[in-house]
């Protein structure tokens, strides 16, 4: 068996089924504590909003308020997504009101999925190594991710009603967006049209 089709059968035999399992588990423990995940998200928000008020005086109205995956961060296991409160200029603000939101509840069965392949593939011998683990990690994050965007979702309507956050100064269009670090991003709230539920941009 060449390297190539060591992480052929590596992959068929374990990796797959692995995350499957892990995947298996952050759906039902996102159903377990559901309330309990969206009011630790909504009190996030919330923080983001109260800081931002304080620093908006200085500063143009808000535009967007974002929830950013960062890869480099999942690699060292820091679990926490960065949140930013831009002006309308988005990225090419030079100093975003920034906090963070822990999403280890979702992100530690990552952890736990990269422990348990680096243990299946030592039978390999060195046709399968550490950087190829990670990855195929790296590449599942996006599905733990997309539970980031369900609890956001489920969320926002209850966000979006708090006073720190009507009380925020903030632009007539703006956006509330959930992705990858300066990457693809997913609206989830818009002042100008509400609630967004499938608003992949």
């Amino acid at each position: 068996m060449n390297r190539l089709e060591a992480l052929e059968h590596f992959h068929k035999t374990y990796a797959k089924d692995v995350l499957s399992q892990k995947l298996h588990q952050v759906a039902s423990l996102y159903e377990q504590r559901k309330q309990e995940l969206m009011l630790s998200f909504i009190q996030s928000f919330q923080r983001t909003c109260l800081q931002a008020s304080h620093i908006d005086a200085a500063k143009a109205r808000i535009g967007y308020i974002t929830y950013s995956m960062r890869r480099t961060y999942l690699v060292d296991r820091n679990y926490n997504y960065v949140i930013e409160a831009y002006d309308k200029s988005w990225f090419f603000d030079p100093q975003p009101c920034q906090g963070f939101y822990d999403a280890g509840w979702a992100f530690s069965f990552l952890g736990e999925l990269e422990d348990e392949l680096n243990q299946l593939r030592k039978p390999y011998m060195n046709k399968i190594i550490e950087p190829d683990v990670e990855r195929f990690v790296l590449q599942a994050a996006e599905q733990f991710h997309a539970y980031i965007v369900k609890l956001a979702k489920d969320a926002i309507p209850q966000a979006i009603q708090l006073p720190e956050f009507q009380a925020l100064n903030y632009e007539d269009d703006l956006e509330v967006r959930i992705g990858e670090y300066k990457g693809i991003s997913e609206a989830v709230y818009s002042a100008a049209y509400g609630i967004l539920h499938d608003s992949t941009r």
